[in-house]
């Protein structure tokens, strides 16, 4: 045996070694453990119209929250406020039964996807208004700087004919 043959026979050893390596089937990963987030008790401030409509009357309510990230706050907000005042001081912004809107939360912006159901509300501008405001009220009460309003999750100009909503609202808009 010769040095080169001593060669070939290590480099034969090695290929069919690495081929053997090569064609084993990957190790299964092992899926990370599910964590879900516990439901958390949160004090919220929700505002309704005034049985004038002409103002704000304040609730102040605790929700149960999933996590504490700003988007799931401000949804609970809303589930919260739809269902109306639960005091009696206050008369609800929307019919009995009306869906929640949606909201997403980018930076201090919140977007709301208003029900395209609400533009069926037989509101004058001072209903329409009560809707506008007490949304965006609640919804900046502690944090945020303004609000968008979405209609079926398009822009719209107006939600039932009156105020405009190509622009953003902030609290001071809607004072009373």
């Amino acid at each position: 045996m010769t040095p080169i043959n001593i060669l070939g026979l290590l480099l034969l050893a090695l290929s069919l070694y690495l081929r053997d390596w090569v064609s084993r089937p990957p190790t299964t990963p092992t899926p990370p453990e599910l964590q879900l987030e516990v439901m958390q008790p949160l004090s919220v401030r929700l505002y309704f119209s005034n049985t004038q409509v002409d103002d704000f009357v304040t609730e102040d309510r605790t929700v149960q929250v999933e996590g504490k990230s700003p988007g799931k706050v401000a949804q609970a907000t809303l589930n919260a406020w739809v269902r109306g005042p639960l005091k009696g001081k206050g008369l609800r912004a929307v019919p009995q039964g009306s869906a929640a809107p949606d909201v997403w939360v980018r930076g201090p912006h919140f977007y709301v996807n208003l029900p395209t159901s609400y533009t069926q509300f037989n509101f004058g501008i001072s209903g329409e208004r009560m809707v506008i405001c007490s949304l965006t009220r609640s919804l900046l009460e502690k944090t945020g700087k303004d609000v968008l309003f979405l209609v079926g999750g398009q822009s719209s100009p107006t939600l039932l004919g009156h105020m405009d909503l190509r622009r953003p609202y902030t609290k001071a808009d809607c004072t009373s």
